[in-house]
């Protein structure tokens, strides 16, 4: 389906009527708030106390990218002092009006002030603050189960209620989530926030479909929340054709809710440019965005502007064009992966366990067959170590910890022959299970042995 252009009169939800008490309690940065004055034309700043270029000890810093001709991008000069020094919290300037251009072009909302981008250290240091901006410490929060333990992780510590809401091969399940809100008791606080991952989830590789989102979509209106849509894998979609993708959350909300600001959506560099460089990407309504940057502000002050501007310069040299065809290749990569492990899964596992074939993303997600009671983390932890195996069993990835027969086997990095000898290995784990399960069962129908009893020595 083709992108959908706003327009300007677009009626807009005001997300403060959610913001949480402890956001704000937030203040301005005394000095991160006054740096962008400094660019106003003849301003004398005596603000900031930045170390001068003078002292810095690099002269050069170029980096030459993969291809036939080898491009080599060079930083040096005004645009290395530049990259070297503390910039703005919200994210470089240039940066930002790239990546809002790209938001643009790929989810076809237009700039019409109510939305805005900032960039973080990684796509979790972000969702990490956006849930501090609605929701306070215990309050109830939606996830899609199964859940990304990076988030779930943060939200037990922080003491929140974990909502589990079921998902299933086309993604969240809108009737779950509906009965999970309109059976809400009426003197309990309702959950502000469901954090889903659309594209490729982790752990289950599933995407939602369209229809599900605009079911989704629909619901979050009704009962009054925000929708986390966590995108790291965006994309890394294996379908060919672009039309048949499902759109974003972003991209179909004014067209099914007649409105725009319910959606807090991240994207990740981490997946398709560089894990190390830890860019993430949050877009969503101006005011919970600025209270993420007021965040940023007062904790770790900004996101590296080495990493940014070396991004940058990456960015303008690929444009818009050369940035979906690098994704597209590294799709076609990862798509590769995923057809030789289903292929290994297939020779070794069939009959041992069960898996759905991921449609984006670095995950499968396979339950193993084992006997009555048995699960995946004590067969891992036990005997996977011992066979020379390791993967994350399937209770990590539920909210509120029980126990489960799966376990996420990434992908990306394996090898084919590697990844055969894997499934060989879990085959065995499985087959071992069932072996020591028939192996107690024979012992425990065997008759008690009945020992004589002892004859009474007389002198």
């Amino acid at each position: 389906m083709g992108s959908l252009a706003f327009e300007p009169e677009t009626p807009v939800f005001d997300p403060a009527t959610l913001f949480s008490r402890r956001v704000q309690r937030w203040e301005p940065g005394a000095i991160r708030s006054l740096l962008p004055l400094e660019a106003i034309p003849g301003m004398i700043s005596l603000v900031a106390g930045k170390p001068n270029p003078a002292t810095f000890p690099f002269s050069k810093i170029s980096v030459t990218l993969n291809g036939p001709d080898e491009k080599t991008l060079v930083l040096d000069g005004a645009a290395l002092s530049e990259a070297l020094q503390y910039n703005l919290p919200a994210g470089h300037p240039g940066l930002l009006k790239w990546l809002e251009g790209l938001q643009q072009a790929v989810h076809g909302i237009s700039s019409d002030g109510s939305w805005m981008c900032c960039v973080g250290n990684g796509s979790q240091e972000l969702i990490h603050k956006a849930f501090q901006v609605f929701c306070d410490p215990g309050d109830p929060v939606m996830l899609e189960t199964p859940a990304y333990p990076g988030v779930s992780a943060f939200l037990r510590a922080d003491g929140h209620e974990l909502v589990e809401v079921c998902s299933g091969a086309d993604g969240v399940d809108p009737s779950d989530l509906e009965r999970v809100l309109s059976t809400w008791p009426e003197h309990r606080r309702r959950p502000k926030v469901l954090y889903t991952v659309p594209t490729g989830s982790n752990p289950t590789g599933r995407s939602c479909t369209e229809i599900n989102k605009a079911r989704i979509l629909r619901l979050a209106k009704r009962f009054d929340f925000m929708i986390f849509e966590d995108d790291a894998y965006y994309f890394l979609n294996f379908e060919e054709d672009p039309s048949k993708r499902a759109r974003s959350y972003l991209a179909l909300e004014q067209e099914v809710n007649g409105e725009t600001g319910r959606v807090m959506r991240t994207d990740s560099l981490s997946k398709i440019v560089s894990s190390g460089m830890r860019l993430g990407i949050l877009t969503g309504p101006v005011p919970a965005v600025q209270k993420v940057v007021k965040i940023t502000e007062n904790v770790n002050l900004q996101p590296s502007t080495t990493t940014q501007v070396l991004a940058l310069t990456l960015f303008r040299h690929w444009g818009y064009t050369g940035f979906v065809e690098h994704c597209a290749r590294a799709a076609e990569f990862y798509r590769g992966q995923r057809d030789a492990f289903a292929a290994a899964a297939e020779r070794h596992l069939r009959g041992r366990a069960t898996w759905e074939v991921p449609t984006a993303g670095m995950f499968f997600w396979i339950r193993l067959l084992l006997p009555p009671g048995s699960d995946s983390f004590e067969l891992l932890s036990k005997k996977g170590i011992d066979n020379r195996i390791l993967a994350i069993p399937g209770m990590a990835f539920l909210p509120n910890a029980r126990k489960a027969c799966q376990l996420r086997a990434s992908y990306s990095l394996v090898s084919v022959p590697d990844m055969d000898e894997a499934c060989r290995r879990i085959a065995k784990l499985v087959d071992d299970a069932w072996r020591d399960e028939f192996a107690n069962t024979a012992k425990a129908d065997e008759p008690p042995v009945v020992l004589p009893a002892p004859r009474k020595i007389t002198a």
